[in-house]
């Protein structure tokens, strides 16, 4: 037994040392307030009417390429995105994926006036 202790003495030392120093800073440290955490930002309750317009907009757009025979599944998505923002009240996202269907709708239509591709 006296030979561990012979070999754990100084690592034993050194560990003891720490841990008082440590426990003689930490009660002398000053007395701080506690961090004051921000409110949380108030949650829109409704869209602004630039999204609103877009949303409603791309939504036409959907069932004039539907109609038209050209609607692409990356437009309905899309409309999906833009749907599930608006529910959420997010104008900024809304208004996003609402301008990318309503530009892919366009690409859509404009690709049935170009000539097929021959390989």
């Amino acid at each position: 037994m006296r030979h561990v202790l012979t070999w754990f003495g100084p690592a034993l030392r050194m560990l003891l040392t720490a841990c008082f120093l440590s426990a003689c800073a930490w009660q002398n440290a000053p007395d701080t307030a506690p961090a004051v955490m921000p409110a949380p930002a108030a949650k829109p309750t409704a869209l602004t009417a630039d999204a609103a317009t877009a949303l409603r907009a791309a939504e036409q757009s959907i069932e004039d390429a539907r109609a038209k025979g050209a609607l692409w599944t990356s437009a309905l998505r899309q409309l999906e995105l833009a749907r599930a923002a608006a529910r959420e009240f997010d104008s900024e996202a809304t208004l996003a994926h609402a301008r990318e269907a309503v530009t892919l709708c366009g690409l859509s239509a404009r690709q049935l006036s170009e000539p097929p591709v021959k390989w």
